[in-house]
């Protein structure tokens, strides 16, 4: 290809370095570049990894120019692939947190180096939750190899947290963590080391939590503030397969309910509104205060699966008193699906309280398989909802989780090839409103990405390293005898 460039004087030569040679800018074009990922215009948090990008069919000697303010720093390809120094990175993120960064693409020419369009990130001077942490999961529901994972957000070392291969190659799932505390967790086990992990410290107990007057185990869990107890749903799921439609599976519920749990007591309870058998209530969180429980909740239907499109999920409130573990009769709609025309899930709301994000898409409760599933954000001041216009992409954006700070956001998206679930991270204002989010930096994220045959599922921000020894858990699990709650 033959680019067309102005050649600039003398004057206005550029020349950069940063151990790796003089780069002498002579001319530039106004054709655009293809990179992946795209981080032009993205906003990071100061203590992210460095954005490493390939520039697409990058044959030829690329070099990147990176400017924040007296910072900076020329970084070389190969074959077209950025690897970013980290410590250097890091430098200039702190001289330059709350500006703008230049980042500019050059390729050299006959004549020197031709300069692209140059690339603007924006560095939010607040910091994001240094861990995330997550399942790897064939996608479409294959459990036979997979595992829960961290990884660290200020470099790109990965470590496992639980494999399945140490409990015989049985499903592990739905992990969750109290407040982001890394030193507590539970995640349910199945097969032949069946039953719930409950971390805590260096605390392992092995939890039944099916009592004789439920339907099975909590699948669905999120932690009351106070640390003791845990809200959870309990599920028939069941899934089926289409070889012809937009949405290849369908994930949904014949029966489901949802309970508290008594952490210390061992106690479960819950009332009509949460438990009916007219309904599927599903999805519950609690506030940051704790004072009050939402839920998910349809409409019992015969035969689900032949009437999957009639099953709208709307969201509720009842309010909380954990202190005297009762559960409020009065429910408040805040999104009702019959009136709204959607269906709701994964409410998650932001620790300052403002803001809730909530999935919504045209039927069921399984939103990552749904290609028209979007993130919605409702202002809890106001009741307004609207969508989260920024984040959202023309193929599935599902799970979500807040930062502690109330402004960072985590959620999965399958916007790359629509098939495999990735987390990507945005920025939410004081408005409400989501910056371009950005792909999880890797070191080599095309390769990487490509070569990745497995979907991120429940992205979780944790304020810290997870410290747990495989070997531990797994012997609980297979061995020891349950914690019996009723």
């Amino acid at each position: 290809m033959i680019m067309k460039t102005n050649i600039l004087s003398l004057s206005l030569l550029l020349l950069v370095s940063c151990g790796q040679g003089n780069i002498s800018v002579v001319s530039h074009t106004d054709e655009p570049i293809e990179i992946f990922p795209d981080y032009d215009g993205v906003t990071i948090p100061v203590n992210i990894a460095p954005l490493n990008f390939s520039v697409k069919g990058g044959k030829g000697d690329y070099a990147l120019l990176i400017k924040g303010g007296t910072a900076e720093m020329t970084v070389r390809a190969q074959d077209g692939d950025f690897d970013i120094p980290v410590a250097k990175w890091h430098e200039i993120l702190q001289q330059h947190q709350g500006g703008d960064l230049s980042m500019t693409i050059a390729r050299k020419e006959a004549g020197g180096w031709c300069a692209y369009p140059e690339m603007t990130i924006h560095v939010q001077a607040e910091p994001i939750d240094p861990y995330l942490a997550y399942r790897l999961i064939p996608p479409y529901e294959q459990w036979n190899r997979m595992g829960i994972y961290q990884r660290s957000l200020t470099d790109f070392v990965e470590m496992p947290i639980f494999e399945n291969k140490q409990t015989d190659y049985g499903c592990v799932n739905c992990h969750s963590f109290n407040g982001r505390d890394p030193g507590m967790m539970i995640f349910h086990s199945r097969a032949k080391a069946a039953g719930t992990a409950f971390i805590k410290g260096n605390s392992v107990k092995k939890l039944n939590t099916k009592t004789p007057e439920t339907l099975g185990n909590m699948q669905y869990p999120y932690w009351h503030p106070d640390g003791k107890h845990i809200v959870a749903s309990v599920n028939a799921t069941w899934q089926s397969y289409y070889y012809h439609a937009q949405d290849r599976v369908e994930v949904y519920d014949t029966v489901s309910d949802v309970l508290v749990y008594d952490m210390d007591n061992m106690r479960v309870f819950t009332n009509e509104q949460l438990a009916s058998d007219k309904a599927y209530e599903t999805f519950p969180t609690f506030s940051p205060d704790g004072k009050s429980l939402y839920f998910c909740t349809a409409n019992a239907i015969d035969s689900v699966e032949h009437h999957i499109q009639d099953l709208k999920y709307s969201l509720c409130r009842v309010d909380f008193d954990a202190e005297k573990q009762e559960i409020g009769t009065q429910v408040d709609t805040l999104y009702n699906a019959h009136t709204m025309g959607m269906s709701v899930s994964h409410p998650r709301i932001s620790p300052n309280g403002r803001w809730m994000v909530v999935c919504l898409t045209d039927y069921g409760n399984f939103p990552v398989n749904h290609k028209d599933a979007d993130l919605y954000i409702i202002d809890l001041t106001t009741g307004e909802t609207r969508p989260l216009e920024g984040a959202n992409s023309h193929r599935a954006d599902s799970y979500h989780t807040w930062g502690e700070g109330s402004h960072w956001m985590v959620f999965s998206s399958r916007r790359v090839d629509g098939y495999y679930s990735r987390p990507y991270i945005t920025y939410i204002d004081d408005e409400g409103r989501a910056s371009k989010p950005f792909l999880l930096p890797q070191r080599h994220p095309a390769k990487f990405y490509q070569d990745q045959m497995m979907s991120y599922n429940l992205p979780e921000l944790v304020s810290g390293k997870v410290e747990l020894n495989q070997h531990k858990v797994a012997t609980v699990m297979k061995k020891e005898e349950s914690y019996n709650f009723k």
